[in-house]
């Protein structure tokens, strides 16, 4: 009658990341995504520390690869 929904939760992991000491504030980012060794808060501009997050992992993706195999699909 109805489809299916996938229930299954995505693996966590142990992320370091960055977030705001701004209590107000509720700003974060991974680490491996900041702009810096000590970034400002990209919300309000204040200090953050550095902290852990379970978070899903990343998934990269590779343009390059796609498209490279986009070219390869136009060549004879």
């Amino acid at each position: 009658m109805g489809e299916q929904l996938d229930t299954t939760k995505p693996e966590l992991s142990a992320v370091p990341i960055w977030r705001c000491v701004n209590k107000e504030c509720k700003a974060w980012v991974r680490e491996e995504l900041a702009a810096s060794n000590s970034p400002e808060c990209p919300m309000c501009k204040g200090n953050m520390i550095r902290g852990i997050k379970h978070l899903p992992k990343l998934i990269k993706k590779h343009k390059a690869e796609r498209k490279k195999k986009e070219a390869d699909q136009w060549l004879p």
